[in-house]
This record gives C-alpha cells, structure tokens and sequence, in this order.
C-alpha cells in the first residue's frame, strides 16, 4: 500500500504536468492570435461579390417512400417457461421451439459491416469435410498422388515468354494484371493458343462482374479456342479488414462486391464418364470462402491451385502472371510478372520447402518423360482403384435422344432395331437373350427371357452413349441417323435393317410398364413408317 507521501508527491506531478500543458496552451494561442493580426485584409471587391442564392429549403416533414406499418406485436406464450418467454419479448428473432436465435445477416451488415460469409462454418480445407470421412480420404490420397507424380517448380519472367515454344500444357491458369498499360487486347495477343494441349483447360480471373471481365473473359477465350464451361467463385471475408459500418470502399455498383470470378474454358473433347484418366468431375464445388492476403491484395486464393489439381489429372500445368512470393509451386510452370521476375533469389524455394528452379527446357521435357513412363505413357497423374472407388461418379443415364433423317433404335442388352421408312435390324451379340417372332401381318414379338437369362450388364459388350445414330435400313429408306441418338455398344454390336416392312408394330411381352428393367438402356425411334415421313424422332 503506497503511503501517505507517495499519494502527496504523486498528485503534485500530476498538478504540475497539467500546469505545463495549460502553459503550452496558452502560448499557442497567443502565437496564432498574431499570425492572424499580421495577415492583410481581404480585398474589397471579394467582400462584395453577390451572395448565390441558396435553394428552397426541403420540406419539414418528407412524405415517407412507403406506407409506415405499425410494428407486428407477438402474440403472448403463456405455455412457454418464464426464461422462454422473457427472449421472445426481448428478441423478436426468437424461435422457442428451437430455443435459438435466428440471425439476420444482412442487418447485421449494415450494423456492424460484418459480410454474411464470415459465418459459413466449415468453410476452410482443413475442416470442410470432418463430418465425410470418405471425401477426407478421397482428398488425402489425391494430394499424395499429386505430390509423388509433379515436376520440379519451374519460372521464368514474362519478358522470356516465347521461351516456352513449342511445349504444350494441359492447364493454364491466368490472373491478367490489368493496368493502363495492359488491356483486354493485350491479353488477347497471348499466345496462349500455341501452349494449350488438346484436350486442356483454362483457369482466368475476370474481376468482380461490376465492369466487363464476364463478357470480355468470354470474348478472349474463344479467340483462344477454348469454350467456356465453368465459372469458379471467390467468395471473400472481412474477419480482419472490417473497420465498422459503411466503412467498405465506394463503388460504382449498386451492391457492396464480396467475390471474384474465374471463368474456366475446355478446349478439345473431354467426357466425364469416359474420360476418367484425365478428369475427376465433383471432387470440389465451385465456390471458395477466403479472407485474402493482406500482405498482397491482389493474391488469389491458394485453393485454387489444389482445385485444378484434383479436378485435371494433366502433370503439364502453366500459371501466367504469377507472384514470386506466393505463386512458385510443385507441379507448375510460373511466368512471373514483369515487376516480380527479378525477385527469385538463388536459393529460393516455395512455400512448401521445395528449391525452384529457373526455366530449363530439356530438364522440364526430361522430368515430363518419366511421369509418363510412371503414368502408362500419358501425362497424367496415375489413378488408383481406392482413389476410383472414391471419387464421385457420373450418374448413368437412360437412353439419349436425338433428331435424324432415319431413326434407328438400339438395346445394349444385345438387339438392336432400325427403323428407315421401316425396317428392323438385329443385333447379332447374345441373341440368345431375345426371341423374335414375324408373322405375315407383320406383327413382331420379342418374348424376354427372365432376368436371370439376360443380365446386359454382365456381358461383353459394354453400352455406351455414341454421338451418331447407327441405325441403317437396307430399303426405301437407308436411315443413317447422324443425331445424338443412338446407343451403340462397344462390342460387336452391328445394327442393320432388313428389307422394306412398312408400318411394322411392336409388342412387347415381358413386366408391362417396365420394359427397361436389369440395367437395360434403349433408345427408340418412330420412322417414315409410322406417319413421320423421311424425318424421325429419337426418344431416349
């Protein structure tokens, strides 16, 4: 316990300092009363200027911009428990029943310049899918195999660009560093054509939506040969750069901007349920939830490089415009901006501890090499049964249509009918399964065996979707069907018609309405025969 002296001296240091503020107040009052006594006057002829006049005044009371609604009064709860009830009449978002309360995000910005996305749970890698051990596995694996089949970090500046001929690469991702010097031209004049393998995919971030990054991104990409496919979005947070309410800078929008897109192209023909060996579709969704780099504003979520890679098995990745401190990775090619290119240091490695290394054109082809060998001869990430086991799959599908000259019909269970002007073909793998029966009025049965005695999944040909229609009559009508229409199978399925049989009806013996049962896929067609003329319809 301080005593009684220290109590006394402690208060005259006190009295004292504020003794010398109050002085150092004083002389500079004094100090400014005399520059202003020393200032000239104003001249004359700026005191006479005529006074503008100032507008109507607005009135007192403005008329409200929409009907005022008395307050809604909650009706009283006497079945509730006293501590319930006492809630629902202090919040009037109170829910009893689920005792919680319902928050109400949107207000909450404009109370406190919170953006609703700080409250999505779950929303880094690390905990987004605790509650799926399986989605957990699926993303171990993969980054395990990524890491074990990648080349070593590659950069070069961008003023080497040219360097990279004649090399291909199966993903390019791109963040343009617009300016008043570089333009959507600019961008277009890349020769990102000449890079871009085929099949491959592009990555590129157009901005916000609130000017014309959508609409040109679009643009550019199909000057480049790539069709647009997917739009990635960056959702962004504010945990650490909120400064209160209407504290975000102004913009031209109407509304506050919180994301940022990135359009993805597809060059080439890639099908996600055939094309497994370079595609593995619904791994990550479209969206990510990121605070950004405060370091780096213009960073872009470094989720995304781990996207691409679960999404694109391709070991030939390239990043255009990328940054030397967060940008240099296992696995990809980085062209470096013009204002970072002389920021690598000698020993510089990447965030992961890897050493990088300059643009070397015979070590990058050399390590692509032993991928391939690694990879069957592809250049592709090698994929394992557990990793198939685990990845989403397409969903089957039960039939496909289409509109062609001639319609043809095709079950890949083993029979196959076309029909021109009319006719009707067989398919000649597992006959067994099916009988057929003609009788002179031209009236066709086939009698399906039980399931037992046709399991079309079980047998050698595989049915698989085909962009063409294989139905051929050998007639009136020949019927080559070029739609998307048919299915063929990926055995010896031969589909032919026989004969010209006009007006050819089809019964069906077997379960009524479920025709298509035991895994069996068709695809069925009406032809001239059957009053559409030389023009036919596909219905899958």
């Amino acid at each position: 316990v301080a005593s009684t002296t220290d109590v006394l001296n402690s208060a005259n240091n006190l009295l004292t300092s504020h003794r010398e503020l109050l002085t150092y107040v004083r002389n500079s009052q004094r100090a400014h009363r005399r520059q202003l006594r020393a200032l000239a006057t104003a001249p004359n002829d700026l005191v006479n200027f005529p006074l503008i006049d100032s507008p109507a005044p607005s009135p007192l009371h403005s008329p409200p911009s929409s009907p005022q609604l008395a307050p809604r009064t909650r009706p009283q709860r006497q079945d509730l428990h006293p501590a319930k009830r006492a809630r629902v009449a202090r919040y009037s978002n109170y829910v009893p029943e689920e005792e919680t309360i319902r928050n109400d995000y949107s207000q909450r910005y404009v109370d406190s310049g919170e953006w609703p996305q700080n409250r999505v749970l779950g929303a880094e890698p690390s905990r987004r899918f605790e509650e799926y051990p399986k989605q957990q596995r699926l993303l171990s694996l993969k980054k395990e195999s990524v890491d074990a089949h990648a080349t070593p970090p590659f950069f070069l500046p961008f003023s080497h660009l040219s360097s990279l001929h004649p090399q291909k690469f199966d993903v390019i991702l791109l963040d343009p560093p617009f300016s008043s010097s570089f333009g959507w031209d600019d961008l277009q004049a890349l020769p990102v054509p000449s890079l871009a393998a085929d099949p491959s995919f592009i990555f590129m971030w157009v901005g916000s939506g609130a000017g014309e990054g959508l609409e040109r991104g679009r643009e550019v990409l199909a000057k480049w040969g790539y069709r647009r496919c997917e739009d990635v979005v960056w959702v962004k947070t504010n945990n650490t750069t909120n400064r209160g309410p209407g504290t975000d800078p102004p913009t031209t929008s109407l509304l506050t901007r919180t994301k940022q897109h990135c359009l993805m192209g597809i060059r080439g023909t890639v099908r996600r349920s055939t094309d497994s060996w370079f595609v593995h579709c619904n791994v990550d969704t479209d969206v990510i939830i990121w605070e950004g780099d405060t370091a780096d504003p213009m960073r872009k979520p470094p989720e995304m490089y781990t996207l691409i890679e679960n999404f694109c098995l391709g070991t030939r990745r390239l990043e255009l415009f990328g940054r030397a401190r967060s940008s240099l990775r296992r696995g990809w090619v980085t062209v470096l901006t013009a204002s970072d290119g002389a920021k690598v240091g000698e020993h510089a490695r990447t965030t992961e501890g890897d050493a990088v290394h300059p643009w070397n054109k015979d070590s990058w082809e050399e390590a692509t090499r032993h991928l391939t060998s690694l990879a069957g001869g592809k250049c592709v990430v090698p994929n394992s049964q557990e990793i198939d086991a685990l990845r989403p799959k397409s969903p089957m599908r039960s039939g496909n249509s289409g509109v062609s000259g001639g319609v043809g019909v095709a079950i890949s269970g083993g029979v196959g009918v076309g029909v021109g002007s009319a006719g009707v073909g067989m398919n000649a793998v597992n006959m067994n399964a099916v009988n057929m029966n003609v009788d002179p009025t031209m009236n066709i049965q086939h009698t399906r065996r039980p399931p037992s005695q046709n399991q079309m999944m079980v047998s050698p040909m595989m049915g698989m979707g085909m962009p063409m229609d294989m139905g051929m009559g050998i007639g009136n009508m020949m019927g080559m069907g070029m739609g998307n229409m048919g299915m063929m199978g990926m055995g010896n399925m031969g589909v032919m018609g026989m004969g010209d049989m006009p007006g050819a009806a089809f019964q069906w013996v077997g379960d009524g309405d479920r025709i298509w049962d035991d895994g069996m896929m068709a695809s069925m067609g009406m032809g001239g025969g059957m009053g559409m003329g030389n023009t036919g319809m596909g219905v899958g």
